[in-house]
């Protein structure tokens, strides 16, 4: 190439620098026939450049002196259709990203040129050309700091009126691809980082500070279109979830961006931020929760709204938000008929949660935020003034509970709405609140479940008296009949444990029978799976559900996902689908050994004893014993192609597609918890025994003699495979497959073989199952009082 026509000289020498410039500066017009060349010629100049920043300074005086990045510039502008953009920006940013001499640098930012090259016209339409754009945009970026920012700022009369760098990211903000924004979101990080005030005036004109308010629009769309996902029609539940989840993590992708530019120490900025998310996202949301609305005007449910309100406040951790969301929420708890005052703060919760936002306004206007003590009196003038919005000083403390809870107000009224997610979620964002670090004293001290507490604070809490009525609820929804959905109920008992264990005291007798009926039902429940088809996994489910109940009920309000509510949300109106066959079955039987762990974990709180105790221990170790033995000519040992005897085997005939007829044996075999039936082929040298060539297992068989064919015994297959075990059905010959996929037709001589094998199998199937019940009967048995 052009390369091998240079001089034989150092090519990272001064010389030859000069040399390479030269060629690039008779360049006059660039085309498809020069473009390679004149990308060699930038290449070689971005390297030497790179090279003489770190050894030889005089290659950049000659840099400067030449003014390459003139050429650079010129280059941009007389490329035409050459498509040589993407590549220059390339070498453009592999320069500045290298280059570490500070005056270099300072260098590369003044007289205009990277500004030019920003500003430059691009057709970005089509082609690969705006990664490589924003790419050279975050480079540079990375490299201003307090004393270059100003370099790329256009100045007019001392006033700041545009900054390409930031102006021209800011077009890419809503790209659809997810580099391309981070990429932008961190260019706009690292403006805030080193702006100086002339670059923050700019930042917070009406113009340029309309980004942020265009961000929480984006953020409140895809909310709405969570809203979408939830109410829309989907094959299935995991299609919904999956793409409720991608939605969810880019709401997530956006509160950590607004974190990190309000960990920015800037009071304007965080001032700017918080106002747009205060009143563009958070207000709207309270006034849908405490005005008691499913939807507010924008359209939003009030369980999309629960979720962001609460994973907005796990994220922003260090922030005075959880102290906005605490004070409405809190100051919604109050009977509407305890004053008449009070039932005009009700009928105006609006004027009330803008008095709030008025408040923590008027409080940054008063007192430097960085002063020593301006956050203390930042929150006790905000406080001061939410009781005087509310005019609830003295019913807080001394009014009692006497209404019922159908004639509470705002968020209070949602813990007991016959909506169960909403319930749920009102639950969650108030825990969330309570959990926070962040809370002010105060407001904690209202709440009363505070992880942080004083007997004297419990007894002005607005919530504490009231947290048996909330267990009350819970217990309500264990107890419903017919039995509420697994979610609701798995989640219902983490929020009753939390406050069982708050509670600290013995619940009312009503409360205490509604958990026995619950328990009892838990209980009933589950022994009628002894008599489905996977009864034979009960105590290996019994071990794993321990594990993971014990797992989730002991989850923290801060690091607990709120995404479940948009699952109960989701769940509440399904696809239509089959309710039958194995895999129903089995996920049937895993909901109700699920619902009996929730109680045995719950018992301790309610009736006494050792939460840490594990009643399923001696199941655990009952089952290794009787598992750990052995027995002579064990038939339940067989596998695929072991010899077995024939002796007890009854011999019919099977169908198999792409193998014919076969001749074999039926062998259903019992030990302890295992149970088989075994398909065997009589050994082509040993006439006494036989080949294992398919396997089955007897939990589920229900063998049935058909009507119109005596000798004919049909048994039912579980065509679905659990995670916990890999003993299903499976046959020998992967070349040859059942006639009819989870169903065998077991042909015999006579009806008397017929019924003779429809017997044993029936024999052996119970001698499993009271194996099973009588392994798991201690646990099921355990009294509830001890």
């Amino acid at each position: 190439m052009w390369r091998s026509l240079w001089p034989t000289i150092d090519r990272f020498s001064l010389h030859h620098f000069r040399y390479i410039v030269n060629q690039l500066r008779e360049i006059r017009v660039v085309d498809k026939r020069n473009r390679e060349v004149v990308l060699d010629l930038l290449q070689s100049i971005v390297e030497i450049v790179t090279y003489g920043d770190r050894h030889d300074p005089a290659i950049f005086e000659c840099f400067m002196e030449f003014q390459v990045l003139a050429e650079f510039v010129r280059i941009l502008k007389i490329g035409g259709n050459s498509g040589i953009e993407a590549a220059l920006l390339q070498y453009l940013s592999i320069m500045i990203q290298n280059v570490e001499n500070e005056h270099a640098i300072y260098y590369c930012f003044s007289n205009g040129y990277i500004n030019s090259v920003i500003s430059h016209h691009y057709e970005f339409d089509g082609g690969d050309l705006i990664p490589y754009y924003v790419s050279f945009l975050r480079t540079v970026s990375g490299k201003i700091g307090r004393d270059t920012i100003c370099l790329l700022v256009k100045v007019h009369q001392d006033t700041a009126i545009s900054l390409p760098l930031y102006d021209e990211a800011l077009k890419f903000a809503n790209h659809g691809e997810k580099m391309i924004q981070i990429a932008v979101r961190a260019l706009t990080l690292n403006i805030y980082s080193v702006a100086d005030e002339m670059v923050y005036q700019f930042l917070t004109t009406p113009t340029a500070s309309a980004y942020f308010s265009s961000l929480i629009l984006n953020l409140k769309n895809k909310c709405l279109h969570v809203d979408a996902i939830i109410n829309g029609v989907k094959e299935s539940f995991h299609e919904k979830k999956r793409e409720l989840l991608s939605e969810t993590d880019r709401i997530l992708d956006d509160f950590y961006y607004l974190k990190d530019i309000l960990c920015i120490p800037e009071q304007r900025l965080n001032k700017l931020v918080t106002e747009n998310i205060v009143n563009m996202l958070i207000l709207p949301m309270l006034l849908t929760l405490l005005n008691n609305r499913l939807s507010n005007d924008t359209g939003l449910s009030a369980i999309t709204c629960l979720y962001v309100l609460c994973r907005l406040l796990q994220v922003f951790d260090g922030t005075n938000l959880v102290n906005v969301i605490g004070s409405a929420v809190l100051f919604s708890f109050m009977p509407p008929n305890v004053t008449d005052a009070a039932e005009s703060v009700v009928s105006a919760r609006l004027e009330q949660v803008n008095g709030l936002a008025v408040c923590y306004q008027e409080g940054e206007e008063m007192v430097d935020l960085q002063h020593e003590g301006a956050e203390n009196f930042m929150m006790n003038y905000v406080l001061k003034h939410s009781l005087e919005f509310t005019e609830l000083s003295s019913c807080f403390d001394s009014s009692p509970l006497e209404n019922s809870e159908n004639e509470w107000g705002g968020i209070f009224s949602c813990i007991f709405s016959r909506n169960h997610s909403l319930m749920l979620g009102s639950l969650m964002l108030l825990f969330t609140v309570a959990d926070s670090k962040d809370l002010h004293y105060q407001l904690a001290a209202k709440i009363g479940f505070s992880q942080v507490k004083t007997a004297s604070e419990m007894i002005g809490s607005t919530v504490a008296g009231h947290i048996q009525k909330i267990v009350n609820q819970l217990l309500k929804v264990l107890a419903s009949e017919p039995p509420l959905s697994v979610p609701i109920l798995l989640h219902a008992a983490w929020f009753l444990r939390k406050l069982l264990v708050f509670l600290d005291q013995k619940l009312e007798d009503n409360d205490c029978h509604l958990f026995k009926t619950s328990y009892e039902g838990s209980c009933g429940r589950l022994y009628e799976e002894f008599d489905r088809c996977w009864f034979d996994y009960i105590p290996d489910v019994l071990k794993s559900e321990w594990a993971n109940c014990k797992t989730a009920l002991e989850e923290s309000s801060q690091s607990k996902d709120p995404f479940f509510l948009l699952e109960l949300a989701s769940i509440q109106n399904p696809p239509s689908g089959s309710n039958t066959g194995p895999a129903f079955d089995w996920q049937r039987m895993v909901d109700c050994v699920k619902v009996f762990v929730l109680h045995l974990q719950l018992k301790p709180f309610i009736f006494g004893g050792d939460p840490f105790d594990n009643p399923l221990a001696n199941l655990k170790n009952s089952y290794l014993a009787q598992s750990g033995k052995r027995y002579p000519s064990d038939l339940s040992l067989a596998s695929f192609g072991s010899e077995v005897a024939l002796g007890s085997g009854i011999p019919c005939k099977i169908a198999f597609s792409g193998a014919g007829t076969r001749d074999i044996y039926v062998i259903p075999i019992a030990r302890e918890i295992s149970g088989k039936l075994l398909l065997v082929e009589r050994h082509p040298l040993h006439s006494r025994k036989g080949v294992v060539i398919a396997i089955a297992p007897l939990a589920g068989l229900d063998p049935k003699i058909d009507e119109e064919h005596p000798t004919w015994l049909l048994v039912h297959l579980r065509d679905f495979e659990p995670r916990l075990r890999s003993d299903e059905t499976k046959t020998l010959d992967s070349h040859t497959s059942l006639p009819e996929q989870g169903r065998w037709i077991l042909g015999f001589l006579s009806a008397k073989d017929c019924k003779a094998a429809f017997s044993v199998i029936l024999e052996e199937t119970r001698k499993q199952r009271s194996f099973v019940e009588n392994l798991v009967a201690p646990v099921l048995e355990e009294k509830l009082f001890k």
